[in-house]
């Protein structure tokens, strides 16, 4: 409250400016003491009202207005999953050192999706994505491959509403001592949602324990595509790989936006 800190020849639009936050608040002004023994008091106070409420919605107004943000990216021929590659950069999905991979081999640089269960609007958006590809899919059932992809097929099962199997990474000595978690029906159509395609090593290892059960697959869906001919050795398998995106397109738009710089560009180059 600013009780006694202001008077009628203070400048109140001054006072106001100074007091009140963004929204037209923060401040309790009284009116002043003596006005309450005037023999009109009204006319005064209907004033200093009609002047704080003018001095409120300026300041209200001016607040309302941001400086327009402008991508340090050329926006002519972007890729269509800019600010999605952006975010995953940001957040440390993509980071450079000497890293073995599930495969065996060592890369200069390491994509670490499971961060991303702990951001949920980028998740959010992971699933948008893959679930585009899916659309256009025919199956029964979604398989996600331990441990990496369960939590994005457990997304995309309740996002499209089909159910969900998981072939076990190891079959556990008691129990069940099922290969496949889940319940479904020899015959059916699964598609197979994985994290990243380095060498297909798991994602074959898991169609394979789902094909040893009699279920039908063919289709193999990833979020990152390493390249290096690894959905020609699938399809020498049998199956088709559909990606999101390639360490490619990563790779460029990361260089392209500033965020990596020519050395880095050509680590992830090397690898593509």
């Amino acid at each position: 409250m600013a009780r006694s800190i202001w008077q009628e020849n203070t400048d109140l639009n001054q006072f106001l400016s100074a007091g009140l936050n963004a929204n037209g608040e923060g401040l309790l002004i009284p009116v002043p003491q003596d006005w309450l023994s005037r023999e009109n008091p009204n006319q005064p106070i209907r004033a200093l009202r009609d002047q704080i409420n003018q001095t409120r919605n300026q300041i209200i107004s001016s607040a309302s207005t941001c400086d327009l943000w402008l991508s340090d990216v050329c926006t002519l021929n972007t890729h269509p999953h800019l600010d999605l590659i952006l975010q995953l950069y940001d957040i440390g999905c993509i980071l450079f050192g000497n890293f073995v991979q599930a495969s065996g081999a060592t890369f200069p640089y390491y994509i670490d999706l499971r961060k991303v269960i702990s951001n949920p609007q980028i998740f959010h958006k992971i699933l948008n994505v893959y679930a585009e590809i899916l659309k256009d899919l025919s199956f029964d059932r979604i398989a996600g491959i331990p441990y990496g992809s369960l939590p994005t097929a457990t997304g995309l099962a309740l996002r499209l509403n089909y159910p969900m199997i998981f072939p076990r990474k190891e079959v556990k000595a008691h129990g069940t001592r099922r290969v496949i978690e889940g319940n479904f029906q020899p015959g059916e159509t699964i598609v197979v949602v994985d994290d990243i395609l380095i060498s297909g090593k798991s994602a074959i290892e898991g169609a394979e324990k789902i094909k040893s059960i009699g279920l039908q697959f063919q289709d193999i869906v990833v979020f990152l595509d390493h390249e290096q001919g690894v959905k020609d050795r699938l399809q020498d398998h049998g199956y088709r790989a559909h990606s999101v995106l390639t360490i490619s397109e990563i790779t460029q738009t990361l260089h392209q936006a500033g965020r990596i710089n020519d050395e880095q560009f050509q680590i992830l180059a090397q690898t593509s």
